[in-house]
């Protein structure tokens, strides 16, 4: 670039500085702000419910045929499905990079041709993801019960919310639904010789409306209407069901009519409240979650003071903002320190304010360039990743233009502009060399996928288009901002601590290249021993990202009824409750009305939900108190537990199924060699140390009364099958025959016997059936009434069923934990033909991200190396400025070691920063060493020191300025760092090993290298 040019038309430029600001300021405030980035995977549920029907019923009849159905859905990665009782999920899981709307549009097209079992219904999953969870809120009443509660929650809070710009859905859980219920008296329906058939067609036939056209009246028309909805109880006791002998039987003659609930399959508690009623809020996906909880809470505070009676309030107890600003707060310390310690190696360095803050305000200016493509290329403002980004790496470029025009006017050899013009020239192309060098190690980023790709590719983003920027702001800006700042003929001088550097510096590296075997046998015995100390290091996919909650699950033994787990759940719940650290316990017991959690009633789902980081207890910690619940639990008889977080938790199942962040899986047709296997593999797992939580998704152990139809006995008395079908599903499931309208609400009729008629296997035998010759027979008659044995749920994936072994990892890295149960599993558990394992969820993960670094990495490193072939025309100096990688990672994995984190996928993405910001250093200092060369008559050796010397301020700045701009992330343990704390460590601790080896080292080695040329020649 022609920096003539440039300072001809400064005004100009600082004018579009201006301009280039209010711009990214305005693409910022429209970017969404996400505090955990949407990581799941694009998945669609098919929910299929049918009521009443078995496990193996729900398989056969809905899950299978659904699965085939959607078998030619393009795009899908894997199917999944769970079956139990009434209700099937089959989860359609696309490949990254699916359209939403196109992938809901196919899934919905694929299942109108599907023809589903009488009573059965299916529908789809909201548009929302596992992270869509924004908003959890109680009902809260002095007065109400939990069936009021429940109906102004599916008939108020539903209708008003819903309409919420930016909401998918509402999903309530919890509370009594109101149903309409005739309880029949068998003694009655004999004495009145009525069939359960009659009543069953009377109270269906005596519920509807119907037309009757138009009436002409004069010069007017009248629709005339036939009114016969039932609408109160008295309605329903009159519906005439039959006459005999010249009198009307009527239903209330038979039965008792009375509002009760439907079969619960679920409860929600509270704080203190034993029975309530939760609503879950699910963000539209690709909304802005901020935005739309803003207009949420505004809704919110309308129901509560026009839309619901005094006494009825909606109250939040979960808001996602709330983890939003507590991460925002700890990236804004983060920034703060770090823009603060960039300020201020650049002032201590440049010794002048105003050029240190001309160096600073490329910050702002490039990461306006980030903001205004982002929006542009509609990239989230992740907050985990942005609170990584290294604002030393961004002004590394201004630094060597300023340094070097600094230089010029300190020798005060030439005028202020000749200073410019040849300061920025000079470095122009080493300059624009090294800092592609730094974007090409961020590449990788852009190339990585799931769920390491989705929360740092923000970062690299940003960081790309602001280093982008930062080259051609380095080259315009910054020259035409210091002919203003700058007088001429002003004095300059580098600070005094710089000569006293170079004096030190000079004679020391002159003693170093004298020696360059002592020299460089050093740094290889430090590099292997680094080597052998990173054998040490544990593996991990990603760091835990905190979320201010704990999310503890709780499974009974799997035969429990409703009223059993909710004792329980009052005990644990007031356990809970009584921890200093937490403000608000809930507890989900079982499956919402909605059935978009598969699960049944022994399984219970604790919320327990932080005070304010600075409300909390002295000394208090997280570990601390799972430690403390641990021990709680372990004295409850047959309680297994898992401790997760809440979005943690749901992102952990829509990524593998299973709800527990690892997972052993096991696949094959036979559910008791399944079973068996599965105990197998749990007794290897519990011999692991580290490995916590496990505990296996039991299938089997349902207890089933099954009435099975002998159909030839049946035949003798000319029962047809349907009318035993009838007497089950009616009388005794009490399945809803007809609903009852209310305004606008809907409530369902059902037929039910009355309880000491169907409290046991001996009431249900001897039940009566009708016979088309007006007598009755006792069930047992012509079905077989029994109790056995099925299974509880049939998990299956990609067609095949398996079973699943769910585990943590805690005290110990994943990787390794992992290796040795492996180890154990193979040794140990011999499987039978046609069965297999797989392991599942974060170690998954892990060893595709790996593999995925395996490749690009040796890629980038390519690439880098023919772009250093470019900058320099030689392969000679491209491999001896690559030789600070392997030197560069020294300091990152001791600085690992000593701080006890694990090489996980994020410290992978900060050795790649860091090999990009190490080359950088190197052809820094390469560079100027072959521009002296040319014109230097001095040995080579003197010409390497003064070329060193000369670069020794630019290296030691780009390289503190790259360290000490992360070191508050890497210092910081703060809700929001976790993910980029590791980054921050490597890129810390390797700063300090290249620079002490780019400036020691490198030198001798070039040395070394150009003598023996020198001597060959």
């Amino acid at each position: 670039m022609n920096i003539n040019e440039v300072l001809k038309r400064r005004l100009l430029i600082v004018f579009l500085a201006v301009g280039l600001l209010a711009a990214g300021i305005s693409s910022f405030l429209k970017l969404p702000l996400q505090a955990y980035p949407g990581v799941a995977p694009l998945t669609v549920q098919a929910i299929s419910q049918w009521p009443g029907a078995s496990t193996a019923q729900i398989e056969q009849q809905i899950t299978i045929p659904v699965e085939n159905a959607l078998a030619g859905v393009p795009g899908v990665q894997v199917f999944r499905s769970v079956s139990l009782f009434g209700l099937s999920v089959v989860t359609v899981k696309f490949k990254e990079g699916e359209d939403s709307f196109k992938a809901r549009q196919l899934i919905n097209s694929y299942l109108n041709n599907l023809t589903l079992p009488a009573g059965a219904n299916i529908a789809m999953s909201p548009d929302s993801d596992a992270t869509g969870e924004i908003m959890r809120f109680a009902l809260e009443s002095t007065y109400a019960s939990s069936m009021q509660l429940k109906t102004f929650m599916d008939y108020e809070v539903y209708k008003e919310l819903k309409h919420v710009q930016g909401i998918a859905d509402i999903s309530s859980f919890g509370g009594q639904t109101r149903q309409y219920q005739i309880i029949i008296k068998p003694s009655s329906l004999l004495a009145k010789n009525v069939t359960l058939q009659q009543l069953i067609t009377a109270v269906t036939n005596s519920n509807v409306n119907v037309g009757g056209g138009l009436l002409p009246v004069g010069e007017q028309q009248l629709v005339v209407r036939g009114v016969g909805l039932l609408s109160t109880i008295e309605d329903m006791k009159s519906i005439v069901v039959a006459v005999n002998n010249g009198v009307a039987i009527r239903v209330g003659d038979v039965a008792d009519v009375q509002v009760g609930h439907t079969l619960r399959q679920g409860m929600f508690q509270y704080q203190d409240i034993a029975d309530g009623v939760e609503g879950v809020v699910f963000l539209r996906r690709g909304e802005n979650a901020s935005e739309v909880l803003d207009r949420v809470k505004a809704k919110i505070k309308e129901i509560n003071t026009s839309i619901l009676p005094p006494g009825i309030d909606v109250y939040p107890f979960y808001d996602r903002q709330v983890l939003l600003d507590i991460t925002i707060d700890t990236v804004k310390h983060t920034l703060f320190f770090g823009i603060s310690l960039v300020l201020i190696i650049l002032y201590i360095f440049l010794g002048n304010f105003r050029a240190a803050a001309v160096v600073a305000a490329v910050i702002p200016l490039a990461l306006c360039v980030s903001f205004f493509n982002m929006d542009q290329f509609k990239v989230p403002a992740n907050l985990i990743s942005l609170g990584a980004i290294d604002f030393g790496v961004i002004v590394d470029a201004a630094v060597i233009v300023m340094e070097n025009v600094m230089r010029h006017l300190e020798d005060r050899r030439t005028n202020l502009k000749q200073s410019i013009v040849l300061g920025a020239s000079e470095v122009q192309r080493a300059m624009v060399f090294s800092t592609c060098i730094i974007i090409t190690a961020y590449s990788p980023l852009f190339l990585m996928g799931g769920v390491e790709g989705i929360i740092f590719r923000p970062m690299a983003f940003t960081m790309g288009f602001a280093l982008l920027a930062s080259i051609i702001l380095s080259l315009t800006f910054v020259p035409a901002m210091i002919s203003y700042i700058f007088k001429e003929g002003g004095e300059h001088r580098p600070p005094v601590f710089i000569d006293k550097l170079l004096a030190v510096y000079k004679p020391f590296l002159r003693w170093l290249v004298d020696r360059p075997k002592q020299v460089l046998l050093s740094a290889i015995g430090l590099g292997l021993v680094t080597i052998l100390s990173a054998t040490q290091l544990g593996t991990e996919f990603l760091p835990t990202l905190e979320e201010n909650n704990l999310w503890v699950r709780i499974t009974l033994p799997s035969t429990v009824d409703l009223k059993y787990s909710a004792q329980i759940a009052d005990k644990i719940r007031a356990e809970f409750k009584n921890q200093p650290e937490i403000q608000f316990v809930s507890v989900q017991i079982g499956r919402p009305d909605d059935g978009t959690d598969s699960t049944g009633v022994f399984n219970q789902e604790y919320g327990l939900y932080f005070k304010a980081p600075e409300d909390m207890p002295p000394g208090a910690s997280k570990k601390a108190l799972v430690k403390r619940l641990e021990n709680y639990l372990n004295e409850l008889p047959g309680v297994d537990y898992t401790f997760s977080q809440y979005i943690q938790d749901n992102v952990n199942e829509a990524l593998s199924g299973v709800k527990g962040e690892n997972s052993v899986k096991i696949f094959g047709n036979d559910l008791e060699v399944l079973d068996q296997q599965a105990k197998d593999i749990i007794k290897q797992l519990r011999k692991v140390h580290g490995i916590a939580d496990e505990g296996i998704f039991t299938e089997l152990g349902q207890p089933t009364l099954n009435v099975e139809i002998n159909r030839e006995r049946a035949a003798r008395f000319g029962i047809n099958v349907s009318d035993v079908q009838a007497l089950v599903a009616n009388s005794i499931g009490g399945a809803s025959i007809t609903n009852v309208l209310e305004n606008e609400k809907t409530f369902g009729l059902a037929i039910r016997l009355i309880k000491n008629s169907r409290d046991d296997v001996e009431s249900i035998a001897s039940l009566l059936i009708d016979t088309p010759d007006g007598n009755s027979v006792p069930l047992s008659m012509v079905a077989n009434v029994s109790i056995s044995d099925g299974p509880f749920f049939i998990y299956r994936e990609s067609g095949r069923r398996y079973i699943a072994i769910k585990f943590s990892v805690r005290g110990r890295d994943l990787g390794g934990a992992v290796a040795e149960a492996q180890k154990l599993v193979d040794e140990n558990v011999s499987l039978p033909n046609g069965y297999r394992i797989t392991w599942d969820g974060q170690f998954n993960q892990m060893k595709i991200a790996q593999r995925k670094l395996m490749t690009i990495v040796p890629l980038t490193l390519l690439a880098i190396a023919l772009l250093l072939y470019s900058a320099f025309g030689n392969f000679r100096d491209a491999l001896v400025v690559l030789l600070n990688v392997p030197f560069a990672a020294i300091g990152g994995i001791l600085i690992l070691l000593l701080t006890g984190e694990t090489l996980s996928i994020s410290a992978g993405i900060g050795f790649l920063s860091l090999f990009g910001i190490a080359i950088q250093d190197g052809v820094i200092l390469i560079s100027y060493i072959n521009k002296l060369a040319k014109s230097d008559t001095n040995s080579i050796k003197d010409t390497i020191v003064e070329g060193a010397s000369l670069r020794m301020r630019p290296v030691l700045m780009t390289a503190l300025l790259a360290g000490l701009g992360l070191l508050p992330a890497a210092l910081s343990h703060s809700i929001g760092s976790e993910a980029q704390r590791p980054l921050a460590l490597v890129i810390v601790g390797g700063m300090i090993t290249t620079t002490l080896l780019t400036l020691l080292v490198l030198p001798v080695l070039y040395a070394w290298i150009r003598t023996r040329e020198q001597r060959r020649h």
